[in-house]
C-alpha cells in the first residue's frame, strides 16, 4: 500500500503531470514525424525509385524535412511542451517564460548548437533534454517566488509586463549561468563532449561489457520500456546501445551462410523489430488488437481504430499516448511483460529450429507478416509473428479491462465532485470555476466540456419532458429539461453542463440547440394535441444578456411554428434581479409575439417582486424547497399561500414543482394553486415516452389520480 501511495503521489506531482501533459501536447508532432518517416522509407522498390526521381528527389527532401522538424527534433519539441505544461501548473502569469528558460538552459548546458558532433535536438538527446527542462522549470519557479520578496524590483505605475520581465531578470540570468557553467565543467572534467548527452552516455556505460546474449537483450528490452513508461523515447535513447550490442549480428549470419554454414546469432535489432516490437514499443499491435476486442468504452475503441493503421507500420505513438500507457501504473506490467515474453518465445522457437534465424536486415517500417518473411526468408517467420500477436493480445486484455474500470471510477468520481460543488455553489450564489487551473478536477472538466461540445454537434444532447397537470387532470403544459448521457459516466447534472458551456464559450450554441430541439419536438407533439398547452424552456441569465439572443430565439420560433403550443421561457428568481431596462424591452417584444415568461424558483429569498409588479412575467413557479416542506412546516404554508394570492392579484399563473403525493397536491389546491409538476404525475421522459404518456391523459376535466 505504501508503494502504491508513493506511485500515486508521484503520478499527481507537478513533475509527472507536466511530463504527461507535455507528451500529450507533442502527439501531433510525433505522429507527423512518424508518418513522414514511414513514407520516406516505405518498403516498395518502385515507390523508392519514384521518390528519388520525382523533381530530382524533391519529395524525399520534403518528407525528410518534415521528419527532422518533428520526430527528428523530439528533444526540442518535448522541451517546449513539457515546460509549457509545467508553467500552466505552476505560474500561469509567467507561463510563456518557462519554455524560453528551458530551451536557453538546455542550449547553455550543451554549449550552444554550433560545433556539435551530434544534433542536440534529436530523439537520442530526449533523456538529457527532459532532465534539464524539469530542473530549469523547478529552479525558475522557486527563484520567481524568492524574487517577489524584493519590493525594489517592482516599479509602481509601470506596465504589468514590464514588471513581470524585471522580476524574471535575476532568475533567468542565474539559471542560464548555472547550466552554462555546469555543462562546461562536465565537458572539461570528462574530456568528452559526448558526456553532455549524459542519458545516452550513462546507458552506454551500463551496457559496457554486456554481450548481445539473452541477458543483454532482455535488459535492453526492459530498460527501453521503462523509459517509455516515463515518457522518454526509449528506443531512440538506447539507439547507441542497440548498435553496440546487435549491429553486427545480422552481418555475422550472412557471412556464415555465404560460407555454407548455418547462422548462429539469434539476437539483432531486426530480431526485435520483427518478432518483439510488433507495432512499435510494447508490442503496440497486440495492444491495439486487445483494445478492439476487450474495450467497452467508445473513446478507447475509437483510439484503437485510429491507431490501427499506424501500428501496422510499427508507429506506436497514437496508441501509447492516446490510451494512455505512459505513466499508467495499471498498464506498466503488460507493457513490459509482453515484449519480454515475446523475446523468450521467439528466441526459443529459433533455437529449436522452428523458425530460421534472422539473416536479412529489414526496415522497421515494413508491416507485420511481410517483415517476418523478409527477415528469415521463410513463411515460418510470418507464422511466428502471428503467434506472438495472439500471445501479446491475451496478456493485454485483462489489464485493459482493469485500467478502464479504474479510469471510469476516477472520471465518475470527478463528475460527482463537480456536481456537488455546483450544487453548493448555486446554494450560496458562488458557482465553481471548473475550467480554472486551480480547480482540482480541471482536466476532467476540460475533457467533459470538449465531449459536451462534440455531443451538441452530433445531436446527442437530448430534451426530456415533464408534464404540468391542471387540477382537473388535463395537460396544462410541459417543461423541457436538458439531459445528456455521457458514454462513460451516464447522465450528468444539467447545471454542470450549463456551467461548462458558459466557461468554455459555447453557452449560446447550447441554448440555441436546445430551443431548436424543443421547437422540433413541439411540432411532433402537436399532432396529439387538441387544445393549447404551454412548453417551458429554461434560459440562464448569461444567455439573456448575450447580444441578439432574443432576436435569434424569435427567429427559431417562427421557423418552426406550432399552433397549439405556446412557448414559455423560465428565468430563475436570481437571474430576474439582473434584468436591465433594455432586456425588459426585448422581453416585452417577445411577449407581443406570443412568447411568455415564467419566474422560476420563486421564494428562494431573492427580492424580485419589482419584476412581478412591472408585469414582466406571466407565470410564477414555486420554489421546490418551499413546496416539499408544506406538509411539515406551517411557515412554508403561509409563505406559499401569500405567493399564490399575490400572483393571482398580479394576473400570473402559479405552478408548483416537486409535487410527489396526492396529499401535497390537495394542500396546494386548498391554497389556490391548480397547476402541478412532479413525480406524482410523471418523471421527466424522453419525447416518445412523453407522447405515449399524454395520450393516456383525459381530454376533458377529470380529477382522478394518475394511478
Amino acid at each position: 500500500m505504501n508503494f502504491r501511495k508513493i506511485i500515486s503521489r508521484f503520478q499527481n506531482s507537478i513533475f509527472a503531470r507536466s511530463i504527461r501533459h507535455g507528451l500529450t501536447l507533442a502527439i501531433p508532432f510525433l505522429i507527423m514525424g512518424s508518418f513522414s518517416l514511414l513514407l520516406y522509407n516505405f518498403p516498395i522498390d518502385s515507390y523508392q525509385i519514384f521518390l528519388a526521381s520525382w523533381l530530382d528527389g524533391a519529395a524525399a527532401e520534403l518528407l525528410n524535412t518534415i521528419y527532422m522538424i518533428s520526430l527528428g527534433s523530439l528533444a526540442l519539441v518535448l522541451t517546449i511542451t513539457i515546460s509549457i505544461s509545467y508553467g500552466q501548473l505552476a505560474e500561469t502569469d509567467q507561463l510563456l517564460l518557462y519554455p524560453v528558460v528551458s530551451v536557453c538552459s538546455y542550449l547553455a548546458f550543451c554549449g550552444g548548437i554550433e560545433d556539435q558532433t551530434d544534433y542536440i535536438f534529436s530523439a537520442e538527446w530526449v533523456f538529457t533534454a527532459m532532465c534539464i527542462t524539469l530542473l530549469s522549470c523547478i529552479l525558475f519557479q522557486r527563484l520567481l517566488k524568492l524574487g517577489r520578496r524584493f519590493e525594489r524590483l517592482h516599479t509602481t505605475g509601470a506596465d504589468y509586463l514590464f514588471n513581470t520581465s524585471i522580476q524574471s531578470l535575476i532568475p533567468v540570468i542565474a539559471i542560464t549561468l548555472l547550466f552554462t557553467i555546469t555543462g562546461y565543467f562536465v565537458r572539461i572534467t570528462w574530456s568528452d563532449s559526448n558526456i553532455t548527452n549524459f542519458g545516452s552516455y550513462l546507458f552506454l556505460e551500463l551496457f559496457d561489457g554486456i554481450s548481445g546474449n539473452l541477458f543483454g537483450i532482455l535488459l535492453y528490452v526492459i530498460i527501453t520500456h521503462v523509459l517509455w513508461l516515463l515518457g522518454i523515447h526509449g528506443t531512440n535513447t538506447l539507439e547507441a546501445v542497440s548498435r553496440q550490442l546487435f549491429e553486427q549480428n545480422v552481418g555475422i549470419n550472412q557471412a556464415l551462410m555465404t560460407a555454407g554454414n548455418l547462422p548462429t546469432e539469434i539476437y539483432s535489432k531486426t530480431f526485435l523489430d520483427t518478432f518483439v516490437f510488433l507495432g512499435g514499443c510494447g508490442t503496440a499491435l497486440s495492444f491495439v488488437l486487445a483494445l478492439c476486442i476487450a474495450s467497452k468504452q467508445s473513446h478507447n475503441r475509437k483510439i484503437a481504430h485510429v491507431a490501427l493503421p499506424s501500428v501496422l507500420f510499427n508507429i506506436s505513438e497514437i496508441a501509447v499516448f492516446g490510451f494512455p500507457i505512459i505513466f499508467n501504473l495499471t498498464m506498466a506490467a503488460p507493457f513490459i511483460i509482453t515484449p519480454v515474453v515475446l523475446t523468450l518465445t521467439s528466441a526459443l522457437a529459433i533455437s529449436l529450429g522452428l523458425v530460421p534465424a534472422v539473416t536479412q536486415s529489414v526496415e522497421w517500417t515494413v508491416p507485420v507478416l511481410l517483415s517476418g518473411f523478409k527477415a528469415t526468408g521463410s513463411i515460418a517467420g510470418s507464422l511466428m509473428q502471428l503467434f506472438n500477436l495472439v500471445i501479446g493480445a491475451l496478456i493485454y486484455i485483462p489489464f485493459i479491462k482493469r485500467s478502464e474500470k479504474l479510469e471510469t471510477g476516477k472520471f465518475t468520481q470527478a463528475i460527482h465532485q463537480m456536481e456537488a460543488d455546483m450544487a453548493a455553489g448555486e446554494k450560496h450564489g458562488n458557482p465553481p470555476s471548473f475550467l480554472s487551473h486551480d480547480y482540482p478536477c480541471y482536466y476532467y472538466a476540460k475533457n467533459l466540456a470538449m465531449d459536451l461540445q462534440n455531443a451538441i454537434k452530433r445531436g446527442q444532447v437530448q430534451l426530456y419532458y415533464q408534464a404540468q397537470i391542471s387540477h382537473d387532470g388535463t395537460l396544462h403544459g410541459m417543461e423541457a429539461l436538458l439531459r445528456w448521457k455521457h458514454p462513460v459516466t451516464g447522465f450528468i447534472a444539467p447545471p454542470v453542463l450549463v456551467g461548462l458551456a458558459y466557461e468554455n464559450g459555447f453557452l449560446d450554441e447550447l441554448g440555441y440547440y436546445l430551443i431548436k430541439r424543443a421547437c422540433l419536438d413541439a411540432q411532433t407533439m402537436e399532432e396529439l394535441l387538441k387544445k393549447d398547452v404551454y412548453l417551458s424552456v429554461n434560459i440562464s441569465s448569461k444567455q439573456i444578456k448575450s447580444n441578439g439572443f432574443f432576436d435569434t430565439v424569435l427567429t427559431l420560433i417562427r421557423q418552426y411554428p406550432a399552433d397549439h403550443i405556446r412557448p414559455v421561457f423560465e428565468i430563475t428568481e436570481r437571474a430576474a434581479m439582473e434584468i436591465s431596462d433594455d432586456l425588459k424591452n426585448e422581453m416585452e417584444h417577445l411577449r407581443s409575439q406570443g412568447v411568455e415568461f415564467s419566474l422560476d424558483d420563486f421564494g428562494m429569498g431573492h427580492n424580485s417582486l419589482i419584476q412581478l409588479q412591472e408585469g414582466s412575467f406571466d407565470e410564477v413557479k414555486l420554489d421546490g424547497n418551499l413546496v416539499s416542506q408544506l406538509m411539515t412546516n406551517k411557515r412554508s404554508r403561509e409563505i406559499v399561500s401569500g405567493i399564490i394570492k399575490m400572483a393571482r392579484n398580479l394576473n400570473c399563473r402559479t405552478v408548483a414543482e416537486f409535487v410527489e403525493t396526492a396529499e401535497l397536491r390537495d394542500v396546494l389546491s386548498e391554497l389556490g394553486c391548480s397547476i402541478y409538476q412532479g413525480y406524482y404525475y410523471s418523471r421527466p421522459l424522453p419525447l416518445e415516452d412523453f407522447m405515449d404518456y399524454i395520450t393516456r391523459l383525459p381530454e376533458e376535466g377529470n380529477a382522478s389520480d394518475p394511478q
